[in-house]
């Protein structure tokens, strides 16, 4: 009996296999020691009476997946702008390295990167703006489960990927701009700064997205009310 419920539990929190597996230990030894302090003959009643003490496994599941998300959903909003602060810093190095080098934009791409510019400073105070509101929101709300719970979650996740998008478009614009720098000049190990500090900023924004799809994968999983 105890297998039988330990696998509900498991297969409920199958999203997070480390959660499933810490949490299905856990249950696990409350359970068996509960069975072995139980003084009746009959070991099957025993563990009956203890399954029945510790209560429904998806309600459990429910209440460890709220506790995740209240920390993931914390974690995320001071990632969202760690991500803007590591994509500005790259930025700044890039231009500090074209100034090292000397390494100009030629006549025939300045008017094309000044536009491509303004998109980017645009986007990119965007996503600051954005993510500063999510960081603010996250942290306003409580994170004990309470009726309104899911729906801030939702929204939070809402502005996260509002600020990632902007992150995009200025990760997009920052591109194109390292391409107008490179355009008529032949390729040389100057150029692998500019290249390894886009690559930064795209490992940002991947970063961003995988772990709002985690929250939402968790969301996914609070099927019962929270109480």
């Amino acid at each position: 009996m105890i297998a039988d419920y330990l696998d509900k539990l498991s297969t409920a929190l199958s999203f997070d296999r480390s959660l499933s597996r810490s949490v299905r230990e856990e249950v696990e030894d409350h359970l068996r020691e509960a069975v072995a302090a139980d003084r009746g003959a009959n070991r099957r009643e025993a563990e009956a009476r203890a399954i029945a003490r510790f209560g429904d496994p998806l309600l459990i599941a429910a209440q460890f997946v709220v506790v995740s998300l209240a920390h993931r959903t914390r974690r995320v909003g001071a990632e969202v702008m760690v991500a803007i602060a590591g994509i500005f810093i790259m930025m700044k190095v890039r231009l500090a390295w074209y100034a090292l080098i000397e390494w100009p934009l030629s006549d025939d791409t300045r008017a094309l990167a000044s536009a491509v510019g303004r998109i980017d400073a645009y986007a990119f105070w965007a996503s600051l703006i954005i993510g500063l509101g999510g960081f603010a929101y996250i942290s306003a709300f409580p994170a004990a489960p309470h009726s309104q719970y899911r729906t801030q979650v939702r929204w939070f996740c809402l502005i996260c990927t509002a600020a990632t998008a902007a992150l995009a478009i200025s990760i997009a614009s920052d591109g194109v701009l390292t391409l107008l720098r490179m355009v008529g000049t032949d390729f040389s190990a100057a150029a692998l700064i500019p290249i390894a500090s886009m690559a930064v900023e795209i490992a940002f924004a991947v970063a961003l997205a995988l772990q709002i799809r985690a929250i939402l994968r968790l969301l996914a999983a609070l099927t019962t009310p929270a109480a």
